[in-house]
């Protein structure tokens, strides 16, 4: 089968972008597709020169034109549900966000193999990443308001009650990372819930996660689910001995695919570190960007 692992980015997030395609390398036969969302000229012509497609991205014409001009970036969620059509000569799509890489090249292959029946593969939220599953405001004992990333959305985009209510206790599935076949029966599903959240008022920026928790809770579409190691969001755990970033639970496997999100100040520069504990029960102030985890393998381990 024909692969593409895709993501998108503007000029602000092209250093990510290298340090994913450094992360990937030579270590497997997937094409690489980057969606241009406000990249330089100079930035496309390096992509160009690492053999990397650049597209432009598509907005759908549900999605308000003003919008996605204040905010380019916009575009690039909305064409995540739009893959099959962007890349119609591929077979297995992978879509990883710029502000992820890869640590163990087997993750990918993961992805891959369980996008090969028809269902998208992905990682539902229900790992070590936070103490509570979802976030209640509790108003009195006995009483608690739903306060989730999908109840929210939901209600945002004036979805009805019953709908809310069904999805509001669900894992977020996040889109951070997932793969789907071009021929998969969910990718009209996904399309009819993002027109559905745009023209109801919802968030362009959230409207592709909603779509997919809808498509999966509410239309049976079919899903295959993935470990948090497939998109690891923390929280973080450091083998020092080894160099790498290492699954919470035991027996602390090493991470797949590193995804930092909420993690802005490692993302604007490789100078800031985050301290995170180690295997040994020490700590170590380490960036977790591909580019900060390589230069602390070579201070540490080699000096």
């Amino acid at each position: 089968m024909r692969k593409v692992i895709v993501t998108g980015c503007d000029s602000g997030y092209f250093p990510l972008v290298i340090e994913l395609i450094q992360s990937i390398g030579n270590r497997t036969d997937a094409a690489l597709c980057v969606l241009d969302a406000g990249l330089t000229p100079q930035q496309a012509r390096t992509l160009h020169d690492l053999g990397v497609m650049v597209r432009i991205p598509h907005v759908p014409d549900c999605a308000p034109s003003w919008r996605v001009r204040r905010r380019p970036t916009l575009a690039i969620n909305l064409s995540k549900l739009w893959l099959d059509r962007l890349l119609p000569q591929f077979d297995l799509i992978l879509w990883i966000d710029a502000d992820a890489w890869v640590q163990d090249i087997a993750a990918i292959e993961h992805m891959f193999d369980a996008a090969r029946g028809g269902g998208i593969a992905i990682v539902p939220e229900i790992g070590a990443k936070i103490a509570d599953l979802f976030a209640v405001r509790w108003i009195c004992p006995g009483w608690m308001q739903v306060r989730s990333f999908l109840y929210k959305n939901a209600r945002k985009a004036r979805l009805p009650f019953a709908i809310r209510r069904r999805i509001g206790a669900k894992p977020l599935l996040n889109s951070g990372v997932m793969c789907i076949h071009r021929d998969a029966a969910i990718w009209p599903v996904l399309r009819k819930w993002q027109d559905t959240i745009i023209r109801r008022g919802g968030a362009l920026f959230t409207q592709d996660q909603l779509s997919i928790a809808l498509a999966v809770y509410i239309d049976g579409a079919s899903v295959v689910f993935l470990d948090n190691s497939h998109n690891y969001i923390g929280p973080w755990l450091l083998d020092e001995e080894r160099g790498s970033l290492v699954n919470l639970f035991y027996p602390h496997d090493p991470v797949g695919i590193v995804h930092l999100v909420s993690q802005a100040r490692l993302r604007e520069s490789l100078s800031n570190t985050l301290t995170v504990p180690t295997l040994s029960g020490g700590q170590a102030a380490v960036n977790l960007r591909f580019g900060g985890m390589r230069a602390f393998r070579e201070t540490s381990l080699t000096g």
